[in-house]
């Protein structure tokens, strides 16, 4: 019992010693530890930023603004007002300010749905004249005069027939359309005089038809022209001029063959056909470039 007591403030000796030697060690990691860590932040840490830089430009970057966003939103508001005149203007003058925007396709479609909208609708606008029917006239006989179509003519009017009677009032606009078929942008391009009109998104394709980025290299330019414009009605073709013909489903058929734009429907095909090769687009997008586009009229396929 003696030697246990005695040792016992040794033990406790030996404690003390321990405790401190530990407070000691961890004083000085503190002091070199924070030491080190402050060199790193200081001399170390930016050479690794820089080196993740160079090894991935562009991630530490803040995020893009588009400062032509706040420009475009002004183009939408103008076009939630109701005036078309105005944001036709609005959207022309963004595209020509701005036509790298992030938004200038955007602008595009909305300004060519509004031109679309002004010139094939029977309703006054700028570029529209009005015609009053004689004794004598109809529709071959007045396209041929004002160099027009009979199909723009019946699109613009509505005309349920191609029959006409004295003292109607047709609206008209000389018919100087041709097309680009965008295959890498999967769009067709309608332009007037050369100038931007509007646009069609192509929604599916069929046959040989393709579109998207080719395979290998440049896509041949193809200059192709407007050869046929048929209508079908339940499986059965409609020529301009038969009943039932505006409200058909629309082909315009080009010349090589290959690249018919075509009527995209869930329909059975025994009801609305398919052409063998081509680009199928939105109905109304397929009759509104019936009505544009005349036979013979160019299409560049690119």
């Amino acid at each position: 019992m003696r030697t246990e007591c005695a040792s016992a403030p040794a033990l406790a000796f030996a404690v003390r010693g321990f405790l401190k030697g530990l407070f000691v060690l961890c004083l000085t990691a503190a002091v070199f530890g924070g030491g080190g860590y402050y060199t790193y932040l200081l001399y170390i840490h930016p050479d690794v930023e820089l080196d993740r830089e160079k090894k991935f430009p562009g991630q530490m970057q803040p995020a893009f603004t588009d400062p032509t966003l706040a420009e475009f939103q002004k183009c939408l508001d103008i076009e939630a007002i109701g005036d078309p005149l105005a944001s036709r203007r609005s959207y022309a003058d963004f595209l020509d300010a701005f036509p790298d925007s992030s938004m200038a396709e955007e602008a595009r479609t909305r300004l060519g749905a509004l031109q679309a909208a002004l010139l094939l609708y029977p309703r006054a606008s700028p570029e529209k004249q009005i015609l009053i029917v004689k004794s004598g006239d109809v529709l071959n006989k007045i396209s041929h005069r004002l160099k027009t179509s009979p199909e723009l003519l019946v699109e613009i009017n509505r005309l349920e027939t191609p029959n006409l009677r004295i003292g109607q009032r047709l609206y008209w606009v000389p018919a100087n359309f041709t097309a680009l078929i965008d295959r890498p942008a999967a769009k067709v391009v309608v332009f007037r005089g050369g100038d931007f009109f509007t646009q069609y998104p192509i929604l599916e394709t069929q046959g040989n038809a393709r579109v998207g980025p080719p395979k290998k290299g440049v896509a041949p330019v193809v200059n192709a022209k407007v050869q046929d414009k048929p209508g079908w009605k339940e499986g059965q073709r409609v020529n301009f001029g038969e009943k039932g013909f505006r409200e058909s489903t629309h082909w315009v058929v080009l010349s090589p063959p290959g690249h018919t734009l075509y009527t995209q429907s869930a329909e059975p095909a025994d009801a609305v056909p398919k052409p063998p090769s081509g680009y199928g687009l939105a109905p109304d997008a397929v009759r509104e470039l019936s009505a544009l586009l005349r036979k013979n009229d160019s299409v560049t396929i690119k």
